[in-house]
């Protein structure tokens, strides 16, 4: 009996550390909002892994139309735009931590300051003045009070304290930026052209992309353009509009040029001369409604999502900066954004390592890390599953609510890692 219980436990101990090292770094990340929302994984090696929150949740779904994922520090958040939901998921492995499926109506972006996320939600598509900021303490994970907003709030960008906020407007009619003021809980807005769609910061500027308004819109068509902000007034100092056959969507930079497709063209934006090239500087073939559906600039690649006229499986192109194709990826149905995945830690600090340790170990109800730096602590069971996560090790962790047994402590912080046996009695 005594053999056998002791061949399980190192079963399950040799399974932990298993499911423990399935983590996806130094990669791409690629969010297919698809029926089923998913996140691929393209190595550096170039081998692609879909479905990763399905792989590390027992093939749990986070739900229809996956919006947008937002890195930081050691999580990932993601919009799920056609289930009211966020998903909160460790960025490496991306186990859930955490789901939020009240209060974030039709959530599009997010931006995350302080340690708060505020998240672009629509509210109900019919409803012109039930627009807002949501914001969750990404410490409690919880909901704090929402921030109203006008009409249509789509892309959010956080610099210095403010949230630029652009809204596209009810059915792709907006035409301004909002400022607010985190600290002062103060709003301004900046008016720009019409349907505004990106915001790409360089310098002390805030370049904003407008689509303009299509054939069929009332006042359409109108051009597609781009605005240029001085951050340190909040005032448009010019705008270039675009000809007519650049019909303008997504934009990225790679801090010399900014990249901007048209349908299935890519042109370049010289940052420096402030002139759009007059012929595309990529020609993709990429298919569906709108041509590219995602464009991202990564480490001096470009990134171009192809929905594939929204098949099962999606493509999305690699290519230089100098505009050759360089690979193509197989991976979920309609990827609408590529991300860096989070990154391999560049090295151990042995001797930080040396003087992590947990007290008392047995504990009844309570623990502490003594460490010399600030850790994030996670604590999962011999299955693997991740019961409780906790964002600083400065403060007593309670695991009184845990059952009598042997659990497993993560301690975790820039360029360590450390895994501690704990005994819960």
């Amino acid at each position: 009996m005594t053999k056998n219980y002791l061949l399980s436990f190192l079963f399950l101990f040799s399974s932990f550390f298993t499911f423990a090292q399935r983590e996806f770094l130094d990669g791409i990340l690629v969010l297919n909002e698809g029926g089923r929302s998913t996140v691929s994984f393209i190595s550096e090696t170039s081998t692609v892994t879909n479905n990763l929150y399905g792989l590390s949740n027992d093939d749990g779904q986070m739900g229809n139309i996956g919006q947008s994922l937002t890195m930081h520090d050691d999580i990932a958040i993601i919009a799920i735009n056609g289930f009211d939901k966020v998903v909160i998921a460790n960025n490496k492995t991306f186990v859930n931590i955490a789901t939020i499926s009240s209060g974030v109506v039709n959530p599009r972006y997010t931006a995350v300051y302080n340690n708060k996320a505020y998240v672009t939600c629509w509210g109900s598509g019919v409803n012109a003045t039930d627009d807002y900021l949501a914001v969750i303490d990404l410490t409690t994970n919880t909901l704090e009070a929402p921030i109203p907003m006008p009409e249509g709030v789509e892309k959010i960008k956080e610099i210095n304290g403010k949230l630029y906020i652009a809204h596209q407007g009810g059915y792709n009619t907006g035409n301004i930026v909002t400022v607010y003021d985190i600290s002062a809980g103060t709003t301004t807005t900046i008016s720009v052209n019409d349907v505004p769609t990106e915001m790409i910061k360089a310098g002390n500027f805030l370049y904003v992309l407008s689509a303009g308004l299509q054939p069929w819109q009332t006042g359409g068509p109108t051009a597609a353009s781009l605005a240029k902000i001085d951050l340190s007034t909040d005032t448009v100092l010019s705008t270039v509009n675009f000809d007519a056959s650049v019909t303008a969507f997504h934009m990225d930079t790679d801090g010399t040029n900014l990249y901007i497709t048209s349908n299935v063209d890519i042109y370049r934006y010289n940052l420096t001369t402030d002139t759009l090239e007059a012929t595309s500087f990529i020609t993709t073939t990429a298919t569906g409604y709108s041509g590219i559906y995602g464009l991202n600039v990564i480490d001096d690649k470009i990134y171009v999502a192809d929905a594939n006229d929204y098949a099962l499986t999606g493509f999305v192109y690699e290519y230089n900066l100098m505009g050759s194709l360089l690979q193509t990826y197989t991976v979920g149905q309609n990827p609408n954004h590529i991300y860096k995945s989070a990154q391999s830690n560049l090295g151990n600090n042995t001797n930080n390592l040396a003087r992590i340790s947990v007290y008392p170990n047995p504990t009844t109800d309570l623990f502490y890390v003594n460490s010399v730096n600030d850790l994030k602590v996670k604590i999962y069971d011999l299955s693997g599953k991740m019961l409780k996560y906790v964002n600083s090790s400065k403060e007593a962790i309670d695991v009184s609510d845990f059952s009598n047994g042997l659990y497993l402590i993560e301690l975790a912080g820039e360029n360590q890692k450390q895994i501690i046996k704990l005994i819960k009695k």
